[in-house]
């Protein structure tokens, strides 16, 4: 796995779920909820299987860019 490198000080990655946070979220668009979910099985059982999740973290990543 590649070592990623650290936030800034100030990155806060458990944001307050306000009125800002639900005015940028949008709906998943059709099949979007699916093939993440699919991508996060492969991850989840690599990891419980001991693989190496190399392949599947990056295209969680490509998936997660393409969602935005």
């Amino acid at each position: 796995m590649i070592a990623r490198p650290k936030p800034p000080e100030d990155y806060d990655d458990n944001p307050p779920l306000d009125a800002d946070f639900f005015a940028r979220a949008r709906p998943a668009a059709p099949g979007e909820a699916a093939r993440l979910r699919a991508i996060l099985k492969r991850i989840v059982e690599a990891h419980e299987e001991g693989r190496p999740m190399d392949d599947a973290i990056p295209e969680a990543r490509e998936t997660l860019a393409e969602a935005e």
